[in-house]
């Protein structure tokens, strides 16, 4: 799939329910397992967050935390924002759009932002308290 292509992206959100067995389930236990680390008004960088559907479930799922959302495909981080409807005025969207073309791989930790309590990317979680830094 190219993520540049508008019919590509338009068909995203259809895609990862049929292609990863209990997509739903995943992304719902991923919301709970955050919610063990993450403070109630902590800040998810999420990588990879194109498409916006796990940006629009952990959102749903705690309403006190904000969101850094990173994706190198512009198109992908428009489609996030029209998934996101009005809880998109919790992304931080001045980052998103200074770091919307940069590669995925170039955003490791040492790079953000001590307020982020937790990095989430597409197929692993991994929590990290930045403060111990």
């Amino acid at each position: 799939m190219s993520f540049s292509d508008p019919q590509a992206v338009a068909r995203y959100a259809e895609g990862p329910a049929r292609q990863v067995p209990g997509f739903h389930a995943l992304q719902r236990m991923t919301a709970l397992l955050l919610a063990e680390s993450v403070p109630a008004e902590g800040t998810v960088l999420v990588l990879g967050a194109g498409g916006g559907l796990e940006l629009k479930v952990f959102a749903d799922a705690q309403p006190g935390w904000r969101f850094i959302g990173v994706d190198p495909s512009a198109e992908m981080l428009d489609l996030a924002r029209s998934t996101l409807g009005p809880l998109v005025s919790r992304v931080d969207s001045s980052r998103v759009s200074s770091m919307r073309h940069r590669s995925v791989r170039s955003m490791a930790p040492p790079a953000c932002s001590p307020c982020i309590s937790c990095p989430r990317t597409n197929g692993c979680t991994r929590c990290v308290d930045w403060r111990d830094g």
